[in-house]
């Protein structure tokens, strides 16, 4: 479950969904930061973050987020308001008092917040239930000889060439022309020289 938190003059916690990121927990922050200085009418504030990528999407032309979108439209209606409000970077984790007050405050939310779940959040929330139903599948394949190969599902490494991605994925799963060329010509698998055992990889 994530949380995230604004201090001003106040201390208001709220706990998101357990679909929402990271970052839409510090954009939902971010948003209720400026109603609280909406509706206290403050004229100068500086907000705080320890979200670099949170800056860098406030401070980009164009956003596909509806979230981002909904928090420079309210900086904006503030802005006609001739609100004053300043954006700040902190570093994390490394004492500063008010970050780890937000912190903290964030971890010991109570209040529940109702608000909509971005699509991406939700998309990549199902994409890792999926890879978590996935992988203890996968866990219970033991005799599968693949399993030895790659007991931990993930992406392999890819080449800029595909023929170097081909041989490697082949070396991996121990099927070469090699070992397995017999297959296609339904002819008996090929054996060494020397001690008369079946050819592998291994």
């Amino acid at each position: 479950m994530l949380a995230a938190h604004f201090l001003l003059m106040v201390t208001l916690s709220v706990i998101n969904y357990s679909l929402t990121s990271v970052f839409s927990s510090e954009i939902t922050a971010v948003y209720f930061a400026l109603k609280y200085i909406d509706v206290h009418d403050i004229r100068k504030s500086i907000l705080y973050t320890d979200s670099t990528s949170l800056l860098e999407s406030l401070r980009s032309s164009s956003t596909r987020n509806p979230l981002i979108k909904e928090v420079k439209d309210f900086y904006r209606h503030l802005l006609s308001k001739v609100a004053r409000i300043l954006f700040s970077w902190v570093p994390s984790h490394v004492g500063i008092t008010g970050n780890e007050l937000a912190d903290k405050s964030a971890k010991s939310a109570t209040e529940f917040l109702t608000r909509p779940i971005v699509y991406a959040d939700v998309r990549l929330a199902v994409n890792q239930w999926c890879h978590c139903q996935w992988q203890e599948k996968w866990n219970m394949e033991t005799n599968n000889k693949l399993h030895v190969i790659k007991p931990v599902l993930s992406h392999w490494v890819t080449k800029l060439n595909r023929r170097c991605d081909v041989v490697l994925t082949r070396l991996r799963i121990g099927h070469t022309r090699l070992t397995h060329k017999y297959l296609l010509f339904a002819e008996s698998p090929p054996t060494c020289s020397h001690c008369g055992d079946i050819l592998s990889n291994t």
